[in-house]
């Protein structure tokens, strides 16, 4: 029993973990619409007028595609860590559980390349989105992107094994657990939320 409430925790923590890449992508196409709309409503002028966006500005292009390359980065990792909590489920056979182990081991073989170079790749373009952008009303995203710059150096130092064998495996535990990535999810996620809601007062 206690091993069965282990492996659902388990498998819930790497849905939150694949929802909150699908999200991660998805949530700037979200605001960057929901944002032009309400400008269009409004009108550039009675924005100006009423001062709003205290300096904020993003750039949306750069914002979007860090994210959905940072997502497509992810998602095999996400893959693996289903595929392995649902293998260890009691309640599957062992046919079944021997077709997850092999599909999981062809998804890693042919997409993980792909999670070693796009990482750095959507965090070199979310450094240039930062540049491009302006926010004075949280520092949130700041904080995000510190932090999953953070798990892609990280990735980097582990794969690449040039740490000391005493740090490795701590370092490889925060890099690999879905908490920390979560984490920098949600700070980047509220932060720019909290940008885009701003706008709120403005609408009533």
């Amino acid at each position: 029993m206690t091993s069965f409430i282990f492996s659902a925790r388990s498998l819930l923590a790497s849905f939150l973990f694949l929802l909150s890449i699908t999200f991660f992508a998805y949530a700037p196409n979200a605001n960057a619409d929901d944002h032009n709309e309400r400008r269009k409503r409004r009108g550039k002028n009675h924005l100006s007028s009423l001062g709003h966006d205290r300096g904020d500005k993003g750039d949306e292009f750069t914002g979007q595609f860090a994210a959905w390359i940072f997502a497509a980065a992810n998602l095999p990792v996400a893959l693996s860590l289903i595929f392995r909590r649902v293998k260890d489920l009691a309640l599957i056979s062992m046919e079944t559980k021997e077709r997850i182990k092999f599909f999981n081991k062809f998804q890693k073989k042919h997409l993980m390349r792909f999670h070693y170079f796009l990482n750095p790749l959507a965090i070199i373009i979310a450094f240039l989105h930062f540049s491009l952008s302006s926010c004075r009303t949280s520092s949130l995203p700041d904080w995000g992107l510190t932090a999953a710059s953070t798990l892609s150096l990280f990735g980097v130092l582990v794969k690449f094994a040039v740490l000391p064998k005493r740090f490795r495996k701590t370092i490889y535990k925060i890099h690999t657990s879905p908490v920390p990535f979560g984490l920098a999810c949600v700070l980047i996620l509220i932060g720019h939320s909290i940008v885009d809601w701003s706008l709120f007062p403005i609408i009533l």
